[in-house]
């Protein structure tokens, strides 16, 4: 579709006010559109400087939501199902995020449109918006990677921060779940969202800085990558009993250097790292999918002693499985 006829066919237009930076007290407003053609609906959760909008669309046909704004913002931009085109008026570019994947914009224009990119496709989303003097509280203006994005937030022009969306982790998708399903209330609430928030950032920058080295500075051969992925693969098969470095080497015809160092470069966790990272998403999937005992979850993912496992699993979620369970 060109960009005068996606213009035309404007449904409705959501107004965001004059309020990212001066709500003091966290508020909270959902707003939702019903049509014959599809329907629409945003859930909004402000408070001073940061604003989240928790979106879903569903069309039969394409027509385009209008989004207006009286300042510009900054964007964490994370999507959870389908795909949701953008089209940015004042720079006529842009943007596609597909399903599973984030990435972080600066966005000058008092108004763009957005419409799901595939007809009848759910498409679910959640935006995290900063005002400029919010995000850059935790920028680092010299740092190298952010120089390009801290220069256009200063000439206003529309900036995205990886040439190539990154995609959505485990960690992350239990954060953004944190903050989607918060039940607090008040300052709790308040506190409890913006440090999620806050650790979404973080872990996006570690991502996209990972990413970056990775492309300009990696020393993986492209015919060692593929024994990475089956070194990767070895581990989340034997997550009861894990292969030592020295076999996971053998088997996957690595020496123990190129086996740490790679899989360190090319998934951003070290070897071991990684499996109890995986080892702690899968007792989470198992705590709420199914019926066994916390002793059961602890024997299948590895660990000899139950209280080591629930010390580990409350380190990473902040909960006992138990807890977390109910």
């Amino acid at each position: 579709m060109d960009t005068a006829a996606f213009l035309d066919e404007v449904i409705c237009r959501i107004n965001l006010p004059a309020d990212l930076g001066t709500v003091k007290e966290i508020t909270e407003k959902e707003i939702s559109f019903a049509y014959e053609f599809g329907r629409t609906s945003f859930k909004k959760i402000n408070f001073s400087g940061v604003r989240l909008l928790y979106g879903k669309l569903r069309f039969k046909k394409p027509f385009p939501v209008k989004i207006e704004n009286s300042e510009p913002f900054v964007e964490m931009y994370f999507s959870l199902a389908g795909c949701r085109r953008m089209v940015f008026t004042q720079s006529s570019a842009r943007s596609n995020v597909a399903q599973g994947h984030h990435n972080l914009f600066y966005i000058p224009d008092t108004e763009f449109y957005i419409e799901p990119a595939i007809n009848d496709e759910e498409n679910i989303t959640l935006q995290i918006q900063f005002t400029e003097a919010y995000f850059n509280r935790f920028t680092q203006i010299n740092h190298p990677l952010l120089l390009s994005f801290i220069e256009s937030i200063g000439k206003k022009e529309l900036s995205i921060l990886s040439d190539f969306d990154l995609q959505i982790t485990p960690q992350m998708y239990t954060v953004l779940d944190d903050i989607v399903h918060c039940e607090k209330e008040g300052i709790i609430k308040q506190l409890s969202i913006e440090t999620s928030v806050l650790k979404l950032l973080q872990l996006q920058f570690e991502q996209y800085e990972a990413a970056f080295v990775k492309e300009h500075y990696t020393w993986v051969k492209d015919y060692d990558v593929d024994k990475l992925h089956h070194a990767r693969q070895l581990l989340e098969q034997n997550i009861t009993n894990p292969y030592s470095l020295a076999e996971l080497a053998r088997r996957t015809g690595l020496n123990d250097f190129k086996l740490k160092k790679g899989f360190k470069e090319v998934f951003g966790n070290t070897v071991f790292g990684y499996l109890h990272d995986h080892r702690m998403d899968i007792a989470q999937k198992m705590l709420l999918e199914n019926n066994k005992s916390t002793a059961e979850i602890s024997e299948y993912c590895g660990y000899a002693y139950v209280q080591s496992f629930i010390t580990a699993f409350k380190k990473k979620f902040g909960v006992t499985p138990e807890k977390f369970r109910k």
